[in-house]
């Protein structure tokens, strides 16, 4: 089975819960990179505002062919309680997602809001299948024992569904 691990990172911390689940099922990653010429505390002062209109903004890459993988799974930091607007711009890249099933992540420093739900809206607006999500908490992430956790719910959803 192919998986295709398809995620947004500004503070390292979801590469690194992206890094693990790689591992974990062999998995491709692709990183989505903002192309905005911000620094880093307006990219994320404009993009929080984005992320709650559940805006788009240009990435790199700018297409995503994933029709030689059997399932996805979508990565991001919680920006006001939402997914940031490059994991939301690299879900409409997406060629060839139509009929496979996904599953999504989020890292976050307070709570994960309704991050889940945004999340499956996008996924299933693209004709995918959302077999889960899970979310960790920014204090959790060098914690193995809880990395592992996420990485098993995100994978068993995966086989399950």
């Amino acid at each position: 089975m192919k998986i295709c691990i398809i995620y947004h990172s500004e503070t390292g911390n979801t590469r690194h819960v992206a890094q693990h689940i790689a591992s974990a099922c062999d998995g491709k990653l692709i990183e989505i990179m903002d192309k905005g010429s911000y620094n880093r505390l307006t990219r994320f002062l404009v993009r929080c505002k984005m992320a709650q209109g559940e805006e788009k903004i240009p990435v790199e890459p700018a297409a995503i062919d994933v029709s030689g993988y059997d399932q996805l799974v979508f990565g991001s930091p919680v920006w006001a309680f939402r997914p940031t607007p490059a994991i939301h711009a690299a879900i409409d890249a997406l060629k060839g997602c139509e009929g496979k099933k996904a599953t999504a992540f989020c890292t976050h420093g307070g709570r994960p809001g309704q991050t889940a739900e945004v999340f499956q809206k996008w996924i299933e607006a693209r004709g995918m299948k959302c077999v889960g999500n899970g979310n960790i908490h920014q204090n959790d992430i060098e914690n193995e024992k809880k990395t592992r956790e996420l990485v098993s719910l995100l994978i068993k959803d995966l086989h399950s569904a």
